[in-house]
């Protein structure tokens, strides 16, 4: 360490630079000369404090030897928690402790370090940042396409590996994550939603029937869309539109959290059959209050995928009667009759006292946790006496392991604790495998990093979410 002159003790002391036991104020070299809580500045030479969010730490074995990943998460709204977030957590940290227990990798647990984005995209980027350079993560789960995007450059250049289970914009197919390689470093087990804005299209046009006969949109000729003006509402948007041929449609933006006058004006000057609402569940919740506040009840809502989360119920308060009957779509998350989905809702509902199919993205992101596990498997190598590093890359190349090209039949495997073993065993070798999730097939796009998904028409019935079909996407 080095000592610091007089000159400089008072700056240092506001940014929280650590005592020597001599009695005076040092610099730092590494973050191991800081207080808890803080991190070491290299370039500057002294203590800050981590950055606002992170601190939380998922370590249910305590073993100093663990692999640590990280995660950045929006678990928090500006009205509050967000709950559908933190269930997507718990539903990561399920997979973490059943991976554990069942020795990790090479006897190696996982342990997670959580950071709460505050569902800001610039906070997203600088937790991603301290994870990557301070924590030496090679893996960073993250939520929601904006923050997917503003963290993935520090990801990439970092080499780590980021994983997204609700990250649905077009753009993400884009990024340029192949650095290090030919595997890209960023993957998610969401689909994209050129595939639900599709959908959407189809359902409101009648070209997909709806269940029992139904015709919820029958004479659908004027439509509203009111979307969140990032890339996941701009990109939900613009597939919905191409898409919608024969309605006429007027579209509003607003800023996530922000002013939603210009979706409350759309709706309340064009009268739409239909408002297909591209948000998350706060924002839907003010649009919808505040034409209540204007005596316009009774209207007719399209959710998609961001505003099946039960907080919508919540913020609606006494106004929640006015989403009765609604549908909306998401990629699929309830299915009662698939044994690999079955055993993960029975296994989540036992430790966290919920449902995961009131919630979106829950199946995907326990699969992404599994997805990383035995990356991680193929990355450490067949060799448990002389593992290879656990890094970014390798774990991505791992990840490309575990869909077949087509007409080649592999080894298949359930994403899950039973399969887990055996499944790791087969990939550290190299062995292509065939792996199959809660979420569905997982059929991955090895160029792109994704994989598409069969989606869920649902309908509010009772303050909930009820699974009216599932729908395969059209082609385009």
């Amino acid at each position: 360490m080095r000592a610091l002159n007089l000159m400089t003790c008072c700056t240092l002391l506001l940014a929280g630079c650590s005592f020597t036991t001599a009695g005076g104020l040092t610099e730092c070299e590494s973050s191991a000369d800081c207080d808890t809580g803080q991190v070491c500045d290299t370039s500057a030479g002294f203590c800050l404090p981590q950055p606002v969010g992170c601190g939380d730490v998922f370590d249910p074995t305590k073993n100093p030897n663990a692999i640590p990943i990280g995660a950045a998460l929006p678990l928090t709204t500006s009205e509050g928690p967000d709950e559908s977030e933190e269930q997507a957590l718990n539903s990561i940290k399920l997979a973490i402790e059943e991976v554990n227990q069942r020795e990790g990798i090479n006897g190696r647990p996982f342990l997670l370090y959580i950071c709460d984005t505050g569902s800001d995209a610039a906070r997203a980027r600088e937790q991603a940042e301290w994870l990557v350079n301070e924590k030496d993560v090679p893996v960073v789960f993250t939520s929601g396409s904006a923050q997917t995007i503003a963290a993935s450059s520090v990801t990439i250049a970092a080499g780590a590996l980021m994983m997204t289970h609700t990250s649905t914009s077009p753009d993400i197919a884009t990024l340029p994550d192949k650095t290090q390689g030919t595997a890209g470093l960023v993957w998610r087990t969401a689909p994209s939603d050129t595939l639900q804005g599709r959908i959407i299209g189809d359902l409101l046009q009648g070209d997909i029937a709806v269940a029992g006969g139904a015709t919820p949109f029958a004479g659908t000729d004027n439509v509203v869309i009111a979307y969140v003006d990032d890339p996941y509402g701009q990109g939900l948007f613009g597939v919905t539109l191409r898409r919608l041929v024969e309605p006429r449609v007027t579209s509003a933006q607003y800023k996530r959290n922000g002013d939603v006058s210009p979706a409350v004006t759309a709706i309340t000057n064009n009268q739409p059959d239909v408002t297909v609402m591209v948000g998350f569940s706060e924002d839907n919740a003010k649009i919808i209050s505040q034409l209540v506040s204007q005596g316009r009840t009774g209207l007719k809502w399209f959710f998609t995928d961001a505003g099946k989360d039960p907080g919508l119920f919540t913020s609606l308060g006494a106004n929640s009667s006015q989403v009765t009957g609604a549908y909306g779509t998401a990629p699929a998350q309830a299915r009662p009759g698939d044994d690999v989905y079955r055993q993960f809702a029975n296994r989540f509902e036992a430790a966290y006292g919920k449902d995961p199919g009131q919630f979106s993205f829950t199946a995907h992101a326990y699969d992404a946790m599994y997805m990383v596990a035995l990356g991680a498997a193929y990355a450490a190598g067949a060799d448990a006496a002389k593992p290879q590093p656990i890094t970014g890359a390798r774990i991505a190349e791992g990840l490309t392991r575990m869909t077949p090209v087509a007409g080649v039949s592999a080894p298949p495997f359930s994403l899950g604790f039973n399969d887990f073993t055996s499944a790791r065993n087969a990939i550290r070798t190299g062995t292509v495998i065939n792996v199959k999730g809660a979420s569905g097939e997982l059929d991955f796009d090895n160029n792109t990093g994704e994989a598409p998904s069969e989606y869920e028409l649902w309908r509010v019935v009772n303050g909930a979410f009820e699974t009216v079909q599932l729908i395969n996407p059209p082609a385009d």
